[in-house]
């Protein structure tokens, strides 16, 4: 999370920011409830403890089981506290930034710098919140990514993903990527002003442009292979795909 004074980045368990020693309220809160569960454990342990001191010898399992479960119930309720608390500190800390963020993200894809857009989606936990209208373009703009990578290796022998004996697999990576940004709009069609609203389809658009100019530049489709890309299997594409590119 972002100190709200000085923006350096702090961790749930910093009591103060590390740059500029501004209080951390909610380690202060986080903390403050582990403390309360904490002795809440102890003190039903203690109860527990105390209530069978006078049991008999034979009946003392009966102390050490009960003992087990409370833990095992405090444990569960420390681990889904601990998780809600943070999750509470991601979605303020995206909700306070999100002028920010909005304004990055748009210049990335302004740009078409779909790296740093997918980058800065994914590092400042813009995908916490199931609606927001930027998830479909980072689905689009991390298949192009990843695209790239392929386009990369294939003009480069000493790539980590230069796979000569197995370029019909490469393909079908290829393939899989062009569905994902063309298949887009068929694939959320039910819901698409949710995954991709009207105000962010220009982007949408020039992501598609440049990732035509690849396919027809790398792996030689046409205008209308690119078109029929939504209703083509995968095993169909990635056979036109390495045909182009053995061409």
């Amino acid at each position: 999370m972002k100190c709200p004074n000085c923006g350096g980045q702090m961790g749930l368990e910093d009591v103060a920011c590390p740059y500029c020693d501004t209080p951390n309220a909610m380690a202060a809160q986080h903390q403050s409830d582990m403390a309360h569960f904490r002795e809440e454990y102890e003190r039903t342990q203690d109860e527990v403890l105390e209530n069978t001191s006078g049991m008999r010898r034979h009946g003392s399992w009966l102390v050490v089981v009960t003992i087990l479960l409370v833990g095992l119930v405090i444990g569960i309720i420390l681990q889904a506290s601990a998780w809600d608390i943070g999750h509470a500190i991601r979605e303020h800390n995206v909700e306070q930034d999100a002028a920010a963020d909005k304004q990055m993200l748009d210049t990335y894809l302004e740009q078409g710098d779909y790296g740093k857009f997918v980058g800065y989606y994914s590092a400042n936990d813009i995908g916490i919140f199931y609606e927001n209208p930027y998830q479909g373009l980072e689905m689009a703009a991390y298949a192009y990514v990843d695209l790239m990578r392929y386009v990369a290796a294939l003009n480069d022998s000493s790539s980590f993903w230069y796979k000569p004996n197995r370029i019909g697999d490469t393909c079908e990576y290829i393939a899989e990527d062009l569905n994902r940004i063309y298949a887009l709009e068929d694939r959320y069609s039910d819901d698409i002003d949710r995954y991709l609203p009207a105000d962010k389809r220009v982007y949408y658009d020039g992501l598609c442009n440049r990732t035509a100019a690849i396919a027809k530049a790398y792996f030689g489709l046409t205008d209308k292979d690119i078109e029929d890309i939504p209703n083509l299997s995968k095993k169909k594409l990635a056979a036109m795909i390495e045909e182009g590119i053995a061409s």
